[in-house]
């Protein structure tokens, strides 16, 4: 009779799909590319299959207090990128420029117009990132007017 062959243990089947379970280290991770990317979380998840989906982290945010609060570090860090990007762009004039078809320079008002959108959208967010920093300044101004007699009987 001819001896069974040996069965080894079936491989675990390698799981499929985004993760949905929280853990710190992801966490840490996800945090980390939120604060060094300028890219929005839609656009990184999609970016990155270890990442869960978009639905998931505000789950998490939800959940988790911890990571709501290292979130929320993040996309403030992020906002620094945004306006380190400000000046980048502002600073780019490589597609102002362009010929007619006299060969005469003018300026392309429509690289321009799509600058200033880019500018302008990313001092809005900055501004809703880190409203302290970047947000507009209030400034509350009162008048008080004071009646002397007011003032002397109010002393007595």
């Amino acid at each position: 009779m001819a001896a069974k062959p040996k069965q080894d243990k079936a491989p675990e089947p390698k799981k499929l799909g985004r993760p949905t379970d929280y853990n710190e280290d992801l966490a840490d991770r996800i945090c980390e590319l939120i604060a060094t990317s300028p890219l929005g979380t839609n656009k990184l998840c999609k970016l990155h299959e270890w990442m869960p989906c978009e639905d998931i982290i505000y789950r998490w945010r939800y959940r988790h207090d911890s990571f709501n609060e290292k979130y929320a570090k993040a996309k403030s860090r992020q906002a620094e990128l945004m306006v380190e990007q400000i000046i980048d762009i502002s600073d780019d004039k490589s597609e102002d420029i362009i010929f007619d078809e006299a060969g005469n320079k003018k300026v392309d008002s429509g690289a321009v117009a799509h600058r200033r959108l880019q500018v302008d959208t990313r001092k809005w967010y900055a501004s809703k990132l880190a409203p302290k920093i970047y947000g507009d300044k209030i400034q509350n101004e009162t008048t008080v007017t004071i009646k002397q007699e007011d003032a002397l009987k109010e002393l007595e």
